[in-house]
């Protein structure tokens, strides 16, 4: 299974360290556009699902087990901060269904707070 990630999971960021044994499979961008916002402390992105807004996001794909799936999910205080939903990206213009985190109670935002790069 594949994980996209924006945000603190990405190389070079602080929880990178939970990917550590997965497979990087590259580069990847969203097929839809999404919006992403920084969050107030600025300290990681949220993905907002309203498809179709915002722009296409630049993230990273990883192949990942079912048990680093779950340590994921904990990471990401799934269900109760983020949720998972596998959503269509583009890997080297190829595209593949990856399991990505949105915020499930998304802060007001606008045109202006809007990111495509964390």
């Amino acid at each position: 299974m594949i994980v996209f990630v924006y945000g603190s999971l990405k190389r070079d960021k602080k929880l990178h360290f939970y990917l550590k044994d997965a497979k990087f499979l590259g580069k990847a961008f969203t097929c839809h556009k999404y919006p992403m916002v920084i969050s107030k402390e600025g300290w990681y992105p949220y993905l907002i699902e309203h498809k179709g807004r915002g722009d296409y996001i630049k993230g990273e794909a990883y192949k990942i087990t079912p048990k680093l799936l779950k340590i994921l999910d904990k990471v990401e205080e799934t269900p109760n901060y983020y949720y998972r939903k596998k959503i269509c990206i583009k890997i080297r213009n190829k595209k593949h269904k990856a399991y990505a985190y949105f915020v499930k109670k998304p802060p007001k935002y606008t045109k202006k707070d809007l990111i495509n790069e964390f």
